[in-house]
């Protein structure tokens, strides 16, 4: 499956493999694994993940084809609590 990235994600991603040392390997990984996956539309979901010790949250649209991730960002303790849950 092909993981795309807008611009505004790319941005986001920059800013978290500075400060958490990580690559697109290791988030694209994680949102093919999708351990827990919220559907937010028909094909928008919402994957909140662990990498680098840090919880992360992405916003994707997803489709046989491919994933398309349109956001990256610090998972909150409200996500925190729901990764909890599902893990």
């Amino acid at each position: 499956m092909i993981v795309r990235w807008s611009r505004h994600a790319k941005l986001r991603f920059a800013e978290r493999a500075v400060a958490l040392g990580i690559n697109y390997g290791d988030i694209e990984f994680e949102i093919k694994r999708q351990l827990v996956k919220i559907k937010i539309e028909k094909n928008k979901f919402k994957t909140i993940f662990e990498t680098g010790g840090k919880l992360l949250t992405a916003i994707k649209i997803e489709t046989k084809e491919f994933i398309h991730v349109l956001t990256l960002w610090e998972a909150s303790e409200l996500e925190g609590e729901e990764w909890k849950k599902k893990k």
